[in-house]
Parts: C-alpha cells; structure tokens; sequence
C-alpha cells in the first residue's frame, strides 16, 4: 500500500513538471504560430497589393485603346501567383467587366460569373491613362494555401510537444524513483526495523541518512531538557510568588503546590482537599459568583477566571486572582482544570485608593464644569444676538443694493443708452457690486476669527479691473501696465482683489494730499498655464499716510489669503508704496457682464412663480427671467403663493425667506406637508451672509438657496440645474 502511495506521488510530480513544461512550449508554439501568421498574411497582403499595382500599370494602355485581348492576356499573366483567385476588370462609363478567375482544376476561366467567398482579400486599384481615371482594375486573393500550410505546421508542433511530454513524463518519474523515492522508502524500512533495500544515497538524502542514527540519542537528550525545564519553571513560579493547582473534577480531588497553600496560610491541603473545602475559605459575599464561575467552565462556556477574597485561619483577609484551563474527555465533559493562584491583595488596595483619588478629582471636575457652563452659555447668548442683529442688517442693508444691483444690470443692456451712459452705467454696476462686497466682509468678521473665509475665484479681466478702480477712485488715480498685458479672463477672487485695491488707493491719495496716485500691474508667465500679477499702489509725493488701521488690516488679511503678504515701502518717486504679488490660472474666457441666455425653443415657456413683497424685487426678477422664455408669474405673500401653485402649478418658485403674513420657510413646510398640492422645486432668496440660513432653507424642504442681491449668472446656472433647461444665447461665466 505505501509502495502505491510513493509511485502516485511520484506520477503526479512527473506528470506536474511536464504539464508546467508542456504550458511553456504550448505558449511559445502560439507565439511562433502567430508570429508566423501574421507573417504570411503580410506576404499574401504584399503579393496582393504589387500585383494590383502592377496589372494596373499594364491595362492602362489596352484599355484606353479598347484591346481587349490584350487586357486579357495581361490579366491571365497576372495570375501566376497560386494565391490570386480571380482579376476584374470596370471600364469607366461601360456596365461591362472582364473577369479572369481560377476555376475547377485551377483551371483559368474568362468572362464567367465571379465567384469570391468572404475570407478572401481583394485590393482596388484605378486605371490612368494621361492623367485621368479610364476603369478600376480588383484583384483577389484566396487565404486557401496559407490556412493550408499554417494548420500543417500547427499540426506538427502539436505533435511534437505530446512526444516531448511523454518522454518528460518517463525521465522524470524514473529519475524521481531511482534517486529519490527507493532512498527515502529505505528509510522508512529502517525506522520501523524491517530489513532495508538496497538504495543510491545522494547529497541531502546521504545527510538524512546519517541524521537518522543520531535521532535516538538526540531524543534522549530533549527529553532531560524538558524535565530540567520543569524544574526551572517550578523554581520561577516561587520566586513569582504563583502558585499552581490541579483539580480532578471526577474525583473531586484538589491538589495544590506550596505556594498556593502558603496564600491560603494552610501548612497542609485545604481541609478534605475538595472543592467544596476551597468554597468554604472564600468570604460569604464572593461564594455566589464563584459558583457561577465555576459552573461556566464546567459548562465549557470559557475558561475559569475570578478574583475573590478568602479569610486566613489567622483573620487576614486577602485578595486572590484564579485562572484554569480545563481539559475534556471523548464526549467533551470537563473531567480536569489546571490552573495558577495570584495574591493581589497590596494591586487591590492600590486600585481603591486611586479610585478615591479619582472620584474626588471628579467631584472637582464637576464644580469646575458647572462654573464654565454658565460662562458658555452668556457667550452664546451673546453670540445669539450678535447673529440676530447681524442677520437683520443684513437683510437691511442687502435689500435696497439687490435693486440697485439688478436694475442697473438690466439699464446697461437697454438699447436706448449712449456708450458714455452704460459706461457711467457700469461704472454704478460694478461700485454696487463692491459695495455688497464690503458689506458682506464686514458681517463675515466672526467668520474671519475663526478661519471661515475663504477664496471665491471666477474669471476675471485683471487689466479691466484695474481701469475700474481707478474710474471709481476719481481723476487723480491712474493706472499702468508695466510690459504685457497680462490674459482677458484669470481666475481670481475679484471682489476680494478690487476691496484690497480700492483701500490701497484711499490711503495713497490721503497721503498725496493734493497729488495723484498710481496703480500698476505687472504680468509674468509661469510654468503650467498660470501668471504672477504683481500689483503696486503708490503717492506721486511724500505725504503722511493715514493710519486706516481697518482698511489695512482687512487688506493684509485678504492678501494672505489670496497666497501673498502685503509690502509697505517708500516709492522711488516719494510718497508710500504697498506692494504685493498673487499667483492666478488662465480661465477660458474673459469676465464680464453677460448677456442673460435665452432658452431653447423646446422648452421655451417654463412656468416660474416669483413670491415676493418687494413691487421692485418681483420687477427685477421678471425682468431677467420673461427675456429668457420663461413663463412668469407673481405672488406677494406666503398665502397668496401657496394659492398660486394649487392654480397655476408652476415648475420653479422662487420664494424670498421674508414674507408677509406667512414667511418663505413656513410657506415651503406647509407646501411639502400638503400633498394634495403640486409639489415644484422652491428656490429660497435671502439676504443673509451666514451659512446657517442656507441649512435653514434646506431643512425645511427646499431645493436650493440664492443669496441677494440676485447675481445673474448664479440665478440662470440654478434654474439649468434644477429645470434641466439648456440654453441657446448668453454665456454663463
């Protein structure tokens, strides 16, 4: 039986090393056989295309003077090539063609029927005669031979590999016998006493051999290891102070060393050497749960572990920690545990008086945090008056500019103005737009405390930007672009970049006194699609600069965001310079105010109610959205809204958050409560600056949220997004 076993293995690692090898010559006769099918398919390729090339060359002058005998001798000439199937020849202006094709027999056939399967390659060439196209002459090509000769190949490659592996089998198997497998059963004859056979012993075999002889004694020697182990595992579990015990659950004999009898204070074993004599040194308030213990282990639920406290035959009471592990019989009842006994009577102690420690720091933690609490909550207080009081300004103060604003976007695309009007226009456009920017920073000036300001970029025409501020500052600003203009569209926060530019220009013309002030810009390349736009602001004399703690501090602060640090230096001129270089990516086109976008003519009409108090914010809005192709319609309360979409069941509202009698956010809730009305997508306007309202909004079920004043784009980019409208003019920046 155990001779069976060796020669299957060693069929199986004869039989493995030759399929392993077997893979290998398989891959490489794949990669031959395709390499060599590519190939020939080129060749046949080539063989088609001269011979095209060639028969296209020879009819050109047959066939213009309408030789057709000569047109066909050239065409059977042409097919002495075996892979050529069949030549064809189309006249220009004539529905004829001469055909020349192999037959039955590979016989030469003319003006019969052409015959072509799928698999054949043909190549199409034009006939010239003096410059102009006279016919087209095909040729095709049958893939016949060459499949032919590739299987033949393929086929001997097969055969070969099945050869080598049979022979590989062979070699391998009776190597593995010979050197290996008759050796190591030898072996086993000599362990188990039976007369060995006689055997080749080579290299580590030889070694296993020898190694055998010195098995006996290297046993004997492990086995005085062992028990000299023990002795030296017993020696440490006394100086650890551990002691060990043994429990013969079915004899219900406990026996234990000398440790554990001396943690007992016992001279000899506990009382009859049994359980229940353990169970009685154990203080009454801890036998219970030992019970339960016990009885766990028992159960073979886990292993035993408990920490009790015993009484001494002298009074102490002391603190001992038990584990065991138990051991099962056939049926997987415990019949034995073995476990330790640790005394961590002075741990114990230790742990109690750090937990009295612990709890009075607690106690203090407690008074210390009530304290704090009051403290907290006259901070929020606080807090909550200051958003109250902001957040009404802000709506104060954004309410008005969201007309002056809108209206003056919509004045600038009248068609009634002069140029020096919408430039005068713009010039009021954009002074709103830095006017909201302003105050937009002054009511995010807690947010700016704790860091949550950051960068809004959009594109942004640097060189215009910089003409606009000096239009805004007056007569006595100038500006100035020192070498290349820098790009039409960068993306910049330009409304940071304006305010930081504009309280520059305020400090240098209180420092000029009389003189005046000049803003340049210098633009320069850098790698990867972005520019350095280093700006300088500076007095044409000396002067004393006013202090403008504000404005400077919120432009140095505006500064480090945007990636610099401000510079304050003395120009070469006289006067102050402040200085400061930010880095900016090339946008796609320039900023600028925008046309609004017309709808597509397929979804032209869509119906949009507008809920608002303000006579001018419904104006405002009609005014963008009724040029566009939308449907408008108006409502001037939260009553009279929800009246309206029961009616009209309009697409989109656009609800502003403070309305009469019933505001935006109320309206929305009942809205949604009320599923018996139609259910539109709600676009709360507001003009607060604070990201609380924005949450707000959402929460209660609408789909969006607008900060006023109303920006043109942001409003058309939201009604795409939520309408899933497309748009035919306008641009959205």
């Amino acid at each position: 039986m155990r001779s069976n076993k060796v020669a299957s293995i060693a069929l199986l690692a004869s039989v493995a090393l030759t399929a392993i090898v077997s893979a290998v010559l398989l891959v490489f006769a794949a990669y031959a056989y395709s390499s060599e099918s590519d190939k020939r398919w080129q060749e046949l390729q080539h063989v088609l295309d001269m011979s095209a090339d060639q028969l296209a060359l020879g009819v050109a002058l047959p066939a213009w003077n309408f030789d057709d005998r000569q047109v066909q001798a050239i065409m059977r000439a042409s097919m002495n090539q075996r892979d050529l199937h069949a030549v064809v020849l189309y006249i220009t202006g004539s529905k004829r063609a001469i055909v020349v094709q192999r037959g039955a027999g590979n016989q030469l056939e003319i003006g019969q029927p052409l015959h072509t399967t799928p698999d054949m390659l043909v190549a199409q060439r034009p006939i010239l005669a003096e410059g102009d196209s006279i016919g087209t002459v095909k040729v095709f090509a049958t893939p016949a031979y060459a499949q032919q000769e590739l299987r033949e190949r393929r086929q001997a490659h097969l055969l070969a590999i099945v050869t080598l592996a049979a022979v590989l089998v062979a070699s391998v198997y009776g190597l593995l016998w010979l050197l290996i497998l008759r050796p190591l059963k030898a072996v086993g004859q000599y362990l188990t006493g039976d007369t060995p056979q006689r055997a080749w012993f080579f290299g580590e075999l030889r070694t296993l051999k020898e190694s055998i002889h010195t098995m006996w004694s290297l046993l004997d020697n492990r086995y005085r290891v062992m028990r000299e182990s023990e002795e030296r595992l017993s020696v440490a579990t006394r100086a650890a102070r551990i002691g060990i015990w043994d429990w013969d659950v079915m004899h219900d004999e406990l026996a234990q060393d000398d440790e554990t009898m001396r943690q007992y204070g016992q001279t000899s074993r506990l009382g009859g050497g049994n359980y229940k004599a353990w169970l009685e040194r154990l203080l009454p308030e801890d036998r219970e749960r030992a019970r339960a213990e016990v009885a766990a282990a028992l159960r073979g639920e886990r292993d035993f572990s408990l920490q009790f406290r015993i009484r001494r035959p002298d009074g102490a009471i002391r603190h001992l920690r038990s584990m065991a592990r138990s051991f099962l019989d056939a049926q997987g009842k415990v019949v034995r545990m073995v476990g330790v006994s640790i005394d961590v009577s002075d741990a114990t102690e230790t742990e109690h008086e750090l937990r009295r420690h612990r709890s009075h720091l607690e106690e203090l933690v407690a008074e210390r945090t009530a304290a704090l609490s009051v403290a907290v909550a006259e901070a929020q207080a606080a807090s909550r008056a200051k958003s109250v009081f902001l957040s009404a300004m802000s709506h104060e103060l954004h309410a008005p500019l969201n007309s002056v604003i809108g209206f003056s976007r919509l004045m600038a695309h009248s068609s009634t103005m002069s140029a020096e009007e919408k430039r005068n226009m713009g010039v009021i456009h954009r002074s709103g737009q830095q006017l909201l920017a302003l105050i937009n920073d002054l009511l995010e000036l807690s947010r700016i405390e704790a860091g949550g300001v950051g960068l809004h970029r959009e594109a942004v025409d640097a060189a215009q930007l910089l003409r606009d501020v000096c239009d805004m500052a007056g007569a006595r600003a100038a500006y100035r672009l020192d070498g290349a203009a820098p790009p039409p569209a960068l993306m910049l926060d330009g409304a940071k970049l304006r305010q930081v530019l504009l309280n520059l220009v305020s400090l240098a013309l209180k420092a000029a006194d009389e003189g005046r002030v000049t803003v340049s810009l210098h633009a320069t390349a850098l790698p990867g699609g972005r520019h350095g736009l280093a700006f300088a602001v500076h007095a044409g004399r000396d002067g004393m600069a006013d202090s403008g703690a504000l404005a400077l501090a919120i432009s140095r602060q505006y500064v480090h965001i945007m990636g610099a640090e401000l510079e304050v230096a003395a120009a070469p001129g006289g006067g102050p310079a402040w200085r400061f270089t930010i880095e900016a990516e090339q946008a796609d086109a320039a900023a600028g105010m925008a046309r609004p976008p017309q709808l597509a003519p397929a979804h032209q009409g869509r119906r949009v109610l507008v809920a608002d108090d303000s006579v001018d914010g419904r104006h405002l809005l009609r005014g963008l959205l009724v040029p566009a192709g939308f449907d408008v319609h108006e409502a001037a309360d939260g009553v009279e809204a929800l009246d309206a979409i029961g009616r009209l069941r309009p697409e989109l509202v656009l609800m502003e958050w403070r309305l009469p009698l019933l505001d935006g956010l109320e309206t929305v809730r009942r809205l949604r409560a009320d599923r018996g009305l139609p259910q539109p997508r709600v676009l709360i306007l507001a003009s607060s600056a604070f990201d609380e309202a924005r949450q707000q909004a959402l929460a209660a079920g609408a789909d969006d949220f607008l900060r006023k004043p109303v920006e043109q784009d942001r409003l058309f980019r939201i009604l795409q997004q939520q309408l899933s409208v497309q748009y035919v003019e306008g641009a959205l920046s």
